[in-house]
């Protein structure tokens, strides 16, 4: 399946005006939670929309309700302001949905899962490795990443799941051990590399190291035993 997806994000026509147009930035939540319908259909359905069609499908969806929620704005300013809002969503869900196929292969199927559940709880998806589960977060390897990773373990209990909690940061710049590979169109994707070497630091046990938390030596895994 993971090169069937990589086939599907190479077909991507990517936009980067849309990474910086962040004129909806306001919390979706409930119904209009484009991570519920996104994780419906790529995680479960296996149905991978590009942007244009998510977008319409989810405007097709949540048209009155998103006019509800934003009486103030205009059809053309609620259509620019969250076709931008989804499609860096949108982009963030692919990246993790390649990483947990990418571990898939490494792993095994059988030991590498995700759930509603897990989501809901702040877990990208979690891997299984001699009776010990590794709950892996996803998120960009920037200062502000950082800051919000740790606002989320501080406010919002993101790690209350008992396992041990791994922060697997991808970075956007090169020549790190956990920089993106870029395929044809531009669209970054975890290397074979990087997940190898979470791998190696699980097999060798030296996640179990650190039984409150830590940072190895190379600086960007974190950690923990809830």
């Amino acid at each position: 399946m993971l090169r069937a997806f990589l086939e599907f994000l190479c077909s991507l026509q990517l936009d980067k005006s849309l990474s910086r147009n962040k004129s909806l930035e306001v919390d979706l939540k409930g119904d209009l939670n484009p991570s519920k319908l996104l994780d419906e259909l790529f995680f479960r359905q296996h149905q991978w929309l590009d942007f244009e069609a998510f977008l319409h499908l989810y405007l097709e969806k949540y048209h009155d309700l998103l006019q509800q929620k934003f009486p103030h704005l205009s059809e053309q300013q609620l259509y620019d302001g969250l076709k931008a809002r989804l499609y860096r969503t949108q982009c963030g869900i692919l990246t993790e949905y390649q990483a947990y196929l990418g571990t898939q292969v490494i792993f095994g199927v059988e030991n590498v899962k995700r759930s509603i559940a897990l989501d809901r709880a702040g877990v990208d998806f979690t891997i299984t490795h001699q009776d010990k589960d590794y709950h892996i977060h996803i998120f960009v390897d920037t200062q502000r990443a950082w800051h919000f990773r740790e606002y989320k373990t501080q406010y919002k209990r993101v790690e209350k799941t008992p396992g041990i909690h791994v922060n697997l940061p991808y970075a956007l710049d090169a020549d790190k051990i956990n920089s993106l590979y870029y395929l044809p169109n531009g669209f970054g994707v975890y290397t074979p590399v990087y997940l190898r070497y979470l791998q190696t630091e699980i097999y060798s046990g030296n996640l179990l190291k650190f039984m409150v938390g830590g940072v190895n030596e190379q600086g960007f895994i974190y950690h923990s035993i809830s």
